[in-house]
């Protein structure tokens, strides 16, 4: 992810791209940002939080990586109340290593559900991008990879509920 910095970007101009298959629909809130900070020796993140996406589709979205075979790709922005929240989570890890904190975070975009116009889901083939303004490029977060099994055991078959069979094939 070189050249990306989530303690550093506008999240007022920051963009998620979310490669899935052509046979996922995704909506507002279908998708989130999880940013945490974690103090190095403690047990929980002091940061922990997530933000949900509003949800568009990428064909008008100029710049965007080609989307892959089988793949469409939607892309997903923070409300503004959200920008607002995330700049302040941004501000919290810095004061924190400007303590002299030592400690690890992370960025990850994640799907919540959505709709499938094909049978119900096993695995979903998924990638993400960020851009963090209007004159830089998108940047590939994360390969294609199959989403259900990087989440726990526990959080699959929850996940594989959440995405419903899309009415009609819009």
């Amino acid at each position: 992810m070189a050249g990306f910095n989530p303690l550093q970007m506008n999240p007022a101009e920051l963009g998620a791209g979310l490669g899935v298959p052509q046979s996922i629909r995704l909506a507002d809130g279908d998708a989130m940002i999880a940013m945490t900070w974690q103090v190095r020796g403690e047990a929980a993140p002091r940061v922990n939080e997530r933000f949900l996406l509003q949800i568009s589709d990428s064909s008008e979205i100029v710049g965007m990586p080609p989307p892959l075979r089988g793949e469409r790709i939607y892309v997903g922005r923070l409300s503004r109340l959200d920008s607002v929240r995330m700049r302040d989570v941004q501000e919290r890890i810095l004061r924190h290593k400007s303590e002299g904190l030592v400690g690890q975070g992370s960025f990850s975009i994640n799907l919540r559900g959505g709709c499938t116009t094909a049978s119900p889901l096993t695995e979903l083939p998924f990638r993400t991008f960020v851009k963090t303004g209007s004159d830089s490029s998108w940047i590939e977060t994360t390969r294609r990879s199959d989403f259900v099994a990087t989440l726990p055991a526990h959080e699959r078959k929850e996940f594989l509920q959440s995405v419903r069979i899309c009415n009609g094939t819009g």
